[in-house]
């Protein structure tokens, strides 16, 4: 099979699913780069280049969408995934310094996004065809804003806030959830797993009734990840601070 064949289905951990995540680490590494190489008025000005560019790729969808009605699926192409709601959350991230917003994007978006290009849902779609093209790109957006703001010093994450961010993702998840009770949707992926993706898996291994349990586990460790890191260092930085009493 040839590779970005135009007829074939990609396959999941194919040479064009490893091709795509390669390059999306790799946009991810020069973004950085260039970030760490600039003034706070570049970074700034980088940062709403991502938004802006993130904001016409997703958009880019609802007016292909709009060209080829044929393909849009009002159970699955409606902005309520937990990806699509980036559309939301990064104006609020990237225009505020509001602490939940900022880390919202950076323990729920962008580990969800990166998740979505690991084990994305593929159905049968080619390499070339819009709809992967537009997935591995959209996801490596969502991915690297909050990366790049962390690395270039926007915000720090902070693991007191995770009540607030636990709180904003039950908030965000409430229209979905009428959405899928009216039309029958899995936006959320809350009413049943997808083959190919984490959600698939995981009801192999524990039944399609208890999915959702590891993936509640699994953000958990998720963001022990994200956050044990900064905390260590402010308890290590909090030690070396001399006692004057």
């Amino acid at each position: 099979m040839a590779i970005f064949s135009s007829t074939q289905p990609v396959g999941l951990f194919s040479p064009e699913h490893l091709c795509f995540l390669a390059a999306a680490a790799l946009f991810w590494a020069i973004v950085i780069f260039i970030g760490g190489r600039l003034d706070k008025n570049g970074r700034q000005r980088l940062l709403i280049i991502l938004w802006a560019a993130f904001t016409v790729i997703e958009m880019g969808k609802y007016l292909h969408f709009a060209l080829h009605p044929e393909e849009f699926n009002i159970k699955t192409g409606l902005p309520f995934h937990l990806c699509s709601i980036s559309l939301f959350t990064y104006p609020l991230a990237v225009f505020t310094r509001n602490k939940i917003f900022r880390n919202f994007i950076y323990a729920v978006n962008m580990p969800g996004a990166v998740f979505a290009l690991i084990t994305p849902d593929i159905g049968h779609s080619t390499a070339l065809s819009f709809y992967f093209l537009h997935l591995m790109i959209a996801h490596a957006f969502i991915a690297v804003i909050p990366l790049y703001m962390v690395c270039c010093g926007f915000f720090r994450p902070d693991y007191k806030v995770l009540p607030g961010v636990a709180l904003m993702l039950i908030i965000t998840m409430l229209p979905a959830l009428l959405l899928n009770r009216l039309l029958g949707s899995n936006y959320y992926f809350v009413n049943g797993p997808v083959r190919g993706t984490l959600t698939g898996q995981f009801a192999e291994w524990f039944g399609e009734s208890a999915y959702l349990l590891p993936m509640l586990a699994l953000l958990a460790a998720v963001w022990a990840m994200l956050y044990a890191p900064f905390a260590v260092r402010d308890h290590m930085k909090h030690k070396e601070v001399p006692n004057t009493n």
